[in-house]
C-alpha cells in the first residue's frame, strides 16, 4: 500500500469511529432524559382543574341580593363559594366569590355588612357591593378592604338593569369585566397575594374525603334562618350534588334559568343579634363555633376557628384536621346556634332508640 492509500484509509477509519461515537454518545443522551412530569392546576377555590395556575388571580366578592323582589339572581352557578349570612328585616344575603369564572352578568348586588366585610378579608378579595349600613363602611375602613361601590361607580362599573324588569334598588348588576376594569383602574390588581383555599381531594374516586365522611348519610338539609325564611339543600346521588330550595322554589340561575347546583354545604354556627340601627345584625363569627360539612351525600361534625377579621376561617374535623372538600361549588350557611336544623335522615342513636 502506498503512503497516499494508507493516509486515505487511516482518515476514513477515524471519521467512522468518531461517527459512531457521536452516534452513541446522542442515543445514551436520549435514554437517559429524565422523563418530564405533568403538572395539573387546580382553581383555590372550588378545586376545578385549570389550564395555568391562578393562584394570584384577582378573587371578587360579590353582595348578591336575596330577597323576595331581586330573584332569581345572576351567575350563581358560576359562583365558586357562596356565603349566606342573615341580615336585617328577616332576610338573608348571598356574598358570591369569583376567581376562576368570568361572569357576563351578576346581581341584582346589594349593599355591605361588616360580617361579610371581614369574610371578603380573608381571601384578600376586592369586594363589590352597592352602598352599604354606616357599620359596613367602617368595617371597610378598619380591615382595609379593596372595595368597588356602586354609588360611585353607577354608569361605568355598574348599572341598572331594565331587561329583568326589577323595581330599584334591586335592579343593580355588573359583570367580572367590568369590575375587572375598574379594579385595574383603582390599582388594585398590583402586589395581589396569593389566594389560599380548601383543601380538595382531586383524585378520580375521592377516596380520601370519603375516608373522611364516615357512613352518617344526609340527602336533606333544611335551614330556618327566620320563621318566614327556609333554605333546604336536596342531594342528587347520580350527579353527587346538592339542588338548593329557597322557600319551597328551586334557586335558579337568572342568565340561562339552570337549577343551582352545589358539591358541597358548610354549616357554621354563630350567635347573631339586632346591634344598630334598622334592624342591623351583629354576628360573633370571630372566635371558634362549632359546624357541619355535608358533600358526597353525608355528614360529620366539624369545628371552625377564626382568630381575628382579616385571619381566614379555618374549618376542621373533630380530629383536628382541616376538612377535605369535593371539586365543586361550596354553599357556607351561617346561622345562629338556636335555629331549627333538619336533617335527614334522621339517624337514631342507640341511646335515643332505647
Amino acid at each position: 500500500m502506498n503512503k497516499t492509500k494508507l493516509i486515505t484509509t487511516l482518515l476514513l477509519s477515524f471519521t467512522l469511529c468518531a461517527c459512531s461515537s457521536n452516534g452513541a454518545s446522542e442515543s445514551s443522551n436520549k435514554v437517559n432524559e429524565p422523563v418530564k412530569e405533568e403538572i395539573h392546576y387546580y382553581a383555590p377555590l372550588s378545586g376545578i382543574e385549570t389550564e395555568k395556575n391562578i393562584s394570584k388571580e384577582p378573587v371578587f366578592a360579590v353582595m348578591i341580593d336575596n330577597h323576595p323582589d331581586a330573584t332569581p339572581q345572576s351567575g350563581l352557578n358560576d359562583a365558586e363559594i357562596i356565603y349566606e349570612f342573615k341580615a336585617e328585616g328577616e332576610y338573608t344575603r348571598f356574598m358570591a366569590l369569583f376567581m376562576k369564572n368570568h361572569v357576563d352578568v351578576l346581581g341584582p348586588v346589594r349593599s355591605a355588612r361588616p360580617y361579610f366585610v371581614d369574610t371578603a378579608k380573608e381571601y384578600d378579595a376586592i369586594y363589590a357591593h352597592w352602598g352599604g349600613s354606616d357599620a359596613g363602611y367602617m368595617e371597610i375602613e378598619t380591615v382595609g378592604l379593596k372595595d368597588l361601590d356602586g354609588i360611585y361607580l353607577e354608569g361605568s362599573t355598574y348599572y341598572r338593569n331594565k331587561e329583568v324588569k326589577k323595581k330599584r334598588p334591586h335592579d343593580g348588576y355588573t359583570s367580572y369585566d367590568l369590575l375587572y376594569s375598574a379594579a385595574k383602574d383603582f390599582n388594585y390588581l398590583e402586589d395581589l397575594k396569593e389566594v389560599k383555599g380548601f383543601k380538595f381531594d382531586t383524585s378520580e374516586n375521592l377516596d380520601t374525603l370519603n375516608l373522611q365522611m364516615g357512613d352518617s348519610p344526609a340527602t336533606k338539609l333544611s335551614l330556618d334562618f327566620f320563621k318566614h325564611y327556609n333554605m333546604t339543600f336536596e342531594y342528587n346521588e347520580e350527579t353527587k350534588t346538592y339542588l338548593p330550595i329557597r322557600n319551597g322554589e328551586n334557586v335558579i340561575d337568572e342568565r340561562d334559568g339552570s337549577n343551582v347546583s352545589a358539591k358541597n354545604i358548610i354549616l357554621e354556627f354563630a350567635k347573631s343579634s339586632i346591634t344598630g340601627p334598622k334592624d342591623t345584625l351583629t354576628i360573633e363569627h370571630i372566635g371558634s363555633g362549632n359546624g357541619k360539612l355535608f358533600t358526597q351525600g353525608k355528614v360529620i361534625d366539624i369545628t371552625w376557628e377564626k382568630p381575628s377579621k382579616k385571619e381566614k376561617t379555618i374549618f376542621k374535623t373533630t380530629n383536628g384536621e382541616e376538612i377535605i372538600l369535593a371539586p365543586g361549588l361550596t354553599f357556607i350557611e351561617v346561622l345562629d346556634p338556636t335555629d331549627n336544623v333538619l336533617i335527614e335522615p334522621v339517624i337514631q342513636t342507640q341511646e335515643s332508640a332505647s
